[in-house]
């Protein structure tokens, strides 16, 4: 009992079950008698009991019902001290066809084929040739024996010749017709004609030209700041030495790009640098009257901006 008036469940829980002896079970049914609380406890152990009366029981899988059944056999056995009465059955042979026992088979798709393919192919069998037998030699009439030649060096060495006279038959043919052309070239009066290669006018070269630009492209290389973007810019791209020529197409190309974007008129480039990085500086007129440009800072070989395009003064 807990305390001094109530029973432990366990007590009530081996009271339901029957496995109390006679004298505790009846000293536990006359508290009851007069115990409510363990009265109730009892009766929502009944209403366990009955739910799970009510639940069915899961199958026990082949495979563990077989486990025990060996162990069982196997105690049954040591227990009879040794002596089998009956002959276990083989429960390897028996189970070794069942589907758990049996690796999981992944099914193929199957694959069409062309009928061409379906129709075996026959192919041509290479001729076998037969192996010569191995001649260890032939015995000489002092008793000597003197190994055997064998056909193929004698193959070979007939091949050698032909192949240098078909050679020479090539080379002396090509120096005959070389002769001939230039013993004909004069028309037989035995003089050799010999045609000297006029050379052709040379066409002046076509020198790309360049188009005017409407903008002025320095290159000053200096190295711009944030706070030299902001003061007038008439100082830096000023005085810097203009460039042309076919290395500034790149650049051009560049500025064409710019100006599509912004719309606006392109009139002053300079090539330098940007907190140390190469950089293109454009400028266009927001406001010519204002002396007001719109500055765009770019990367000269991708076109990207390397800051975000602001307002400046000229």
């Amino acid at each position: 009992m807990t305390g001094d008036t109530h029973y432990d469940l366990e007590v009530l829980a081996e009271l339901a079950e029957g496995l109390l002896d006679a004298g505790t079970a009846c000293q536990v049914r006359d508290h009851l008698a007069v115990c409510d609380p363990c009265g109730e406890l009892l009766a929502d152990l009944a209403a366990v009991r009955e739910v799970l009366a009510a639940t069915p029981t899961p199958a026990m899988p082949m495979g563990v019902a077989l486990r025990i059944d060996k162990a069982l056999a196997a105690e049954a056995e040591q227990r009879r001290g040794g002596v089998d009465l009956a002959e276990a059955p083989d429960w390897d042979e028996l189970m070794r066809d069942a589907p758990w026992q049996r690796p999981a088979e992944v099914s193929e798709p199957a694959r069409l084929m062309p009928a061409a393919r379906i129709a075996p192919e026959t192919v041509p069998a290479e001729p076998v040739q037969a192996e010569e037998p191995v001649r260890l030699g032939v015995v000489a009439d002092d008793g000597t024996i003197v190994p055997a030649r064998r056909r193929v060096a004698r193959r070979r060495r007939w091949a050698l010749p032909a192949v240098a006279a078909a050679a020479a038959a090539v080379v002396g043919g090509v120096v005959v017709s070389g002769n001939l052309l230039v013993a004909g070239g004069d028309g037989g009066t035995g003089v050799s004609g010999q045609v000297a290669a006029q050379p052709q006018p040379s066409s002046p070269s076509r020198q790309p030209q360049l188009k005017p630009r409407p903008y002025a492209l320095t290159q000053s290389d200096h190295n711009y700041s944030d706070e030299e973007l902001r003061q007038p810019l008439e100082r830096f791209l000023g005085p810097a030495p203009i460039v042309a020529g076919p290395e500034t197409n790149t650049v051009a190309s560049c500025v064409d790009r710019v100006a599509d974007r912004t719309r606006l008129k392109v009139f002053a480039v300079d090539q330098g640098q940007y907190n140390g990085q190469e950089a293109v500086i454009v400028a266009s007129w927001k406001d010519e009257a204002a002396k007001r440009v719109r500055l765009d800072v770019v990367d000269p070989y991708h076109c990207k901006n390397l800051r975000k395009p602001r307002l400046g003064r000229w």
